[in-house]
């Protein structure tokens, strides 16, 4: 592993650097493109094939990097002296574990970032509403008067723009286990961590849920006491997992028995004894729907007003200009009076919940996909409790269609656009049909994306029919 001081500017000019990994946002692009720049011999190497990398392969060959697509051995090592994996490539990768007998060097993208950044780096981790608050931070933080750059696994590498961060910038990173693992072997945290929440999840990558919370810890771990973290103070996990104490940085607690709190649809401050003080910021006329986008709202929140004075109106502000992300309770269409919402990302039980709950409305529910070891159960009571019908899809189907057999109407469905018709067909004026899975799309799609795309194509399919 590299650490920070080895990942210096011009650290890598002359090196023979392979990629492992283009990644489904372009990361492996971006750090092409960057290792380039600085004058490294860049191999490029992807487990994918031409027809869907076609334009990455072309970016990367026009960068003067050699690529490499299909199999991928311990050849590739061969003239290599470092490796940047992407952090989706599994830990244990045949690639990575010759890499490590050899002695070869292994990096990240984020590591990179992490390293090399000038400007003050917001971090936001957990495993539900990290893209939604990164998203809110930006827009607070630039509600500020700040230039923000956000990126991360919201889908930008930041890479190949290190150089455009200037010191008085704000920089918003979404990190994940995946990417934190790869911090924690470099021993760095960010200067602001904002923790959403701590769930089961991704127990297919990591193995356990210790192992899991101990890669999302090194976004605290390495924080020293100029630092801050933002934590849920009303998280029983959070405190399981001793992130109360992880780490030296200044502590800031939001929710339930925190210092930032809610009052109806008020941020407020209050003090340990409970008197209010300073002022507040209405998220009245939020357009992120429901109970949890309001939380999301509150962590950024409490990381922004703990990093700057009398920023509330900043806040507010803030808050009112970020519109839903693409796949979170995104509206795709009224047909027929059936209003169909698009919510691919949920890809825990948690979330379909939380999508559940937000709606004041009768909902036919698609749900189910690749199962990454999480507990039915949550979304089976929630389906149970919060569904008018559920459509299954996903190799998750049958396992549920069982488990909810006698407590709500469910079909089964071999593909999206069967699902969506199916939903339809039992939807009635008035209702909601919600895609929320609660489970990876993996099974049937190559990303929660293309699962939510599928979804809006088979809603504008049946709009095209009337």
């Amino acid at each position: 592993m590299i650490g920070p001081a080895a990942l210096e500017r011009g650290s890598f000019a002359g090196r023979r650097v392979l990629v492992l990994g283009l990644g489904r946002f372009s990361g492996g692009m971006e750090t092409t493109r960057f290792l380039r720049a600085e004058g490294a011999d860049v191999l490029v190497s992807d487990s994918g094939g031409p027809a869907t990398l076609a334009s990455q392969v072309a970016t990367c060959e026009a960068l003067g990097a050699d690529v490499r697509l299909g199999r991928q051995d311990a050849t590739l090592l061969l003239g290599r002296d470092v490796v940047i994996a992407n952090p989706a490539i599994p830990f244990d990768h045949p690639v990575l574990e010759a890499a490590r007998e050899r002695g070869v060097p292994i990096t990240t993208e984020i590591n990179i970032v992490l390293a090399r950044c000038r400007a003050p780096i917001y971090a936001v981790t957990g495993t539900k509403g990290k893209s939604t608050t990164c998203t809110l931070l930006a827009r607070m933080l630039e509600a500020c008067g700040h230039a923000v750059h956000l990126g991360g696994n919201v889908g930008n590498a930041l890479v190949a723009r290190l150089d455009e961060i200037e010191p008085e910038h704000r920089v918003v990173l979404e990190l994940s286990s995946f990417q934190l693992w790869w911090a924690h072997q470099m021993g760095s945290s960010p200067h602001v961590t904002v923790v959403t929440n701590l769930l089961s999840d991704h127990l297919d990558r990591h193995g356990t849920q210790d192992a899991y919370a101990d890669a999302k810890a090194a976004a605290l771990r390495y924080q020293g006491p100029g630092d801050l973290a933002v934590l849920p103070a009303d998280d029983a996990a959070v405190r399981a997992a001793g992130w109360m104490d992880e780490g030296r940085a200044r502590r800031v607690l939001f929710g339930a028995g925190g210092r930032f709190q809610l009052d109806g649809t008020q941020v407020v401050c209050t003090e340990a004894g409970g008197a209010a003080t300073g002022g507040r910021a209405d998220l009245d006329g939020l357009r992120l729907i429901g109970p949890h986008n309001r939380r999301n709202a509150l962590a950024a929140a409490a990381a922004v007003l703990a990093t700057h004075d009398d920023a509330w109106l900043a806040v507010a502000a803030g808050a009112h200009a970020t519109d839903p992300l693409p796949h979170r309770l995104a509206p795709v269409g009224d047909v027929r009076g059936v209003l169909f919402l698009d919510d691919s990302n949920a890809t825990h039980p948690t979330s379909t919940l939380a999508a559940l709950q937000a709606l004041d409305r009768p909902v036919v529910l698609i749900a189910g996909g690749k199962d990454k070891g999480a507990d039915p159960g949550e979304l089976v009571e929630a389906v149970a409790l919060g569904a008018k019908a559920v459509v299954l899809i996903g190799s998750s189907a049958e396992r549920l269609a069982t488990a909810l057999a006698g407590r709500v109407p469910v079909q089964q469905a071999p593909d999206m656009d069967a699902a969506v018709r199916a939903a339809a067909a039992t939807a009635a004026p008035g209702d909601v049909v919600l895609l929320s899975p609660g489970y990876s799309s993996l099974d049937q799609f190559t990303s929660f994306a293309e699962r939510g795309a599928r979804f809006q194509e088979a809603v504008r399919s049946i709009e095209a029919g009337l």
